[in-house]
């Protein structure tokens, strides 16, 4: 009897020896960046102020990005993206954490090696050689979000992508530098079944960064981006987009790349037909929140985080 509960104990103490030596699996972490962005409106001799958070969340994974907006104390949107494959393929995925989970059409995106290219749904961006292997590697091996909304920052087609400012939420020193030579870019109207197809051109300065960003079809023009770079301390960018006609918006957006933490835009608005000129500014700063246990957060928890961050 005696040996029978020696022998039990000797195991009991042995797999627990074995299951001490087992390794750990490290807790999910993820991180969290605050926005504050304060938004005028002029217009017509009347003005408006407006000022609203945004929560980004990410996962230690680098797959799922979720994106809180808080206005009037109130969670007002949510959103959920993820970055996924299976055997149909590489897929961002889109979706409504309110409103009753609702979906956006995930974007599909496949790669050609010969040809270099990155394909979102049929639009087509030819990288340089080295860093379509990097992005290869980052968004189609590791699906890195953030390596993927990179790319698509100025968003060039509607793809359901919003409140993503990359300067502030990327860390990427390599950010404007050489990657994109071209791209084709395929849009819809919004009041008819016709479809724009968009060529647009990729220019760099000596340095390996972006200098200029042309759009057009025909003798039409699109989108531009013209990228000065003043000092160390400062960068910035002349935007024009024409938008169906309908409107056309000429931004200017000045950041500090050394503090990472402010980003300004003014844009100038004029809508066609209506005789009416817009003027927008938006500044936005950026406060590093740190690890966070989750990446679906309670409005009250995110309520507690935001005025624990003021």
């Amino acid at each position: 009897m005696n040996k029978l509960i020696s022998s039990i104990i000797l195991h009991f103490l042995l797999v627990c020896s074995v299951m001490a030596q087992q390794p750990q699996k490290p807790a999910a972490i993820c991180n969290g960046i605050l926005l504050t962005r304060l938004t005028e409106v002029k217009s017509e001799g009347e003005e408006e102020k407006d000022t609203s958070k945004i929560l980004y969340v990410q996962n230690s994974l680098k797959d799922s990005l979720f994106v809180y907006k808080i206005a009037d104390g109130i969670l007002s949107e949510a959103t959920a993206y993820g970055l996924s494959g299976d055997s149909k393929g590489l897929y961002l995925h889109a979706k409504s954490i309110l409103n009753g989970e609702r979906s956006i059409e995930p974007l599909k995106i496949t790669f050609s090696d010969s040809k270099h290219t990155l394909f979102v749904n049929q639009d087509e961006y030819r990288l340089f050689p080295e860093f379509y292997a990097k992005v290869k590697q980052q968004v189609g091996v590791k699906h890195s979000i953030l390596s993927l909304f990179n790319l698509l920052e100025d968003y060039l087609e509607d793809y359901s992508i919003r409140d993503i400012y990359m300067p502030l939420l990327s860390n990427n020193n390599e950010q404007w530098g050489k990657s994109i030579l071209e791209s084709k870019i395929i849009t819809k109207r919004s009041q008819s079944d016709l479809k724009d197809i968009w060529s647009y051109k990729y220019q760099y300065n000596r340095s390996g960064k972006l200098e200029l960003v042309k759009g057009t079809s025909a003798d039409e023009i699109h989108f531009s981006k013209k990228m000065s770079y003043l000092n160390p301390r400062l960068i910035e960018m002349s935007i024009y987009r024409n938008t169906e006609d309908r409107q056309i918006i000429s931004r200017k957006a000045t950041y500090n790349p050394l503090k990472l933490n402010l980003l300004k835009l003014t844009d100038h608005v004029e809508i066609t037909g209506k005789d009416t000129a817009v003027i927008i500014t938006t500044t936005i700063s950026r406060k590093i929140i740190g690890k966070l246990k989750s990446l679906r957060m309670s409005q009250a928890e995110i309520i507690r985080l935001v005025t624990l961050n003021k």
